[in-house]
Formats: C-alpha cells, sequence, structure tokens
C-alpha cells in the first residue's frame, strides 16, 4: 500500500472513531439523566393507609405528607380513595370485618412529580407508572416490562382473553407519560383478583407501539405487587402459542433502567412483534 492510499485509510479509521464517540455518550447521558430527574425527584414522605368494610363496600385511603411534598407542589397532602364491592360471602373469606377500621404509617422515599414536570423517557419508552392526585403524579414501583409492535391494543388483547383473561375488570387507574399523560386500559385473569393473579396494563404510545406493566397481585381485596418477572414470562408465553405463527417474541430484549429489587425485575422488557 502507497502512502497516500495509507494515509486515507488512517483519516478514514479516525474520522469514524470520531462518529462513534458521540453515539455512546449520548447513550449514556440519555440513561444518567433518566437517573438525576428520579434522584431530584425522590422526597421523604409518610404515608398512611386507612381502610374500613362496611355495607358490602371497602373504602381504602392512602395519604402522603410531608414538609418536602407541600414545599415543592404546594398540597398539604397527596390523597387517593378507592372503593371496592366485596359481598359478605367474599369478606367472610377474607377476613374482612364489618365496621373495623384499620390503619398503618411508615416513613419512606418516594418520587412525586408536577403534571408539567413529566418523566423522562429511555430509549423512547417510558419506563415506570404512577398514580395522580390534584395535579401532582407519584411513582409507583411497578416498571414497564413488555412492548408490543406491529400490532393494535384490540389484537394484543385477544391473545389474553382467548386464554380466559377478563377485559373488563376492576383495576385502580395509572398513567405513564408519552407527550401527554395517559390512563391505562387493563386485562386480567379475574375481574377481581381477590384470590391472587396476573394483570397487565396497557397504553398505546405516540409510536404505535403498546407497553404494559404485567404483574401478579397478592391474595386479598387490597392487592400488593407479589411477582413481576413470572408474570412477563407467563403473559409472553401467549404469544409463543406452537399453531400461532404471527407473533415474534423476544425475551429480556430492551433494557429500560427499571430495575426492582423485591420482587424482583431485571429492567429488561419483552419485546413483541406482529
Amino acid at each position: 500500500m502507497n502512502i497516500h492510499k495509507t494515509v486515507v485509510v488512517l483519516l478514514a479509521l479516525l474520522l469514524a472513531g470520531m462518529a462513534m464517540v458521540p453515539m455512546v455518550s449520548a447513550a449514556d447521558t440519555s440513561f444518567e439523566q433518566m437517573k438525576k430527574w428520579q434522584d431530584d425527584h425522590t422526597i421523604s414522605v409518610t404515608k398512611t393507609v386507612s381502610s374500613v368494610y362496611s355495607d358490602g363496600v371497602l373504602k381504602t385511603d392512602t395519604v402522603y405528607t410531608g414538609t418536602e411534598l407541600t414545599k415543592r407542589f404546594g398540597i398539604k397532602e397527596f390523597a387517593v380513595h378507592n372503593e371496592l364491592k366485596v359481598s359478605s360471602e367474599d369478606a367472610e373469606k377474607l377476613g374482612l370485618a364489618a365496621d373495623k377500621a384499620e390503619k398503618s404509617s411508615k416513613n419512606v422515599r418516594e418520587v412525586f412529580t408536577a403534571a408539567n414536570d413529566p418523566p423522562m423517557l429511555l430509549s423512547g419508552y417510558p419506563t415506570w407508572i404512577y398514580e395522580y392526585s390534584g395535579g401532582v403524579y407519584h411513582q409507583l414501583t411497578e416498571p414497564i416490562n413488555m412492548i408490543w409492535s406491529g400490532a393494535s391494543l384490540s389484537t394484543i388483547k385477544t391473545e389474553m382473553t382467548e386464554k380466559g383473561w377478563w377485559d373488563d375488570i376492576v383495576e385502580y387507574t395509572y398513567y405513564i407519560y408519552d407527550g401527554s399523560w395517559k390512563a391505562d386500559d387493563g386485562v386480567a385473569v379475574d375481574p377481581l383478583r381477590l384470590l391472587g393473579g396476573d394483570h397487565i396494563r396497557l397504553w398505546q404510545l405516540n409510536s404505535g407501539e403498546i407497553v404494559g406493566a404485567a404483574h401478579e397481585d397478592s391474595w386479598g381485596p387490597i392487592h400488593t405487587v407479589v411477582g413481576l418477572e413470572v408474570a412477563e414470562d407467563r403473559i409472553s408465553a401467549f404469544y409463543q402459542d406452537p399453531d400461532d405463527t404471527l407473533w415474534d417474541v423476544y425475551s429480556d430484549d430492551i433494557y429500560l433502567g427499571n430495575s426492582v429489587s423485591s420482587p424482583f425485575s431485571n429492567a429488561y422488557a419483552a419485546y413483541i412483534e406482529y
């Protein structure tokens, strides 16, 4: 190789290397910016949960209070009220005593943000889900862990309902941010899940893709999340029937930086193409 060609090759390699560096840095910065946003919006609050079963209805109030909450958002409390009809038979099975009030409090550190200060996306996807009260959103420890492309919301839900899941279910309304705040559309193995079971909330993005927060609900009328990876895997299996070749499932394919320690979630979302 002559000197001219050698110089040209070396220059080309140098330029290629320079072009690659900003791309990697941009990806790293995006994740670091998301983490910084999370840290900047994490505050200390007192969480108080009160519940009472009366006249066939279980009423639950979850209230967050604290100096930082008031200072940042000008509110005395972030309060969410929920009501669930529970038959006397189910109440007896669940150990709900009529007119017996229960209350618990604990100090926690949680993420809160104003409606006009939305969370950041990672690789174009929302990463967490939120509940809403009085112009403020509270981040829940429920990650986005499933993504679909190429199919409508109804087509995606049909694969679940064909397996006996329910589209008309009882659930609290939660939100993601994708250019605007969007409410979920849920599907579950059972309408009430009083004995527990899998549940997924779905949202259609502006890109046309669908994202979901899949989890396993606990036993009882007031649900807590007891499983994340297991629910993600069981729902992914609906799109892997041997006689259904329309779907391609890529497990743990998209990194969203939203790991959870308990119940465990590895921060990678399943990606399903139609």
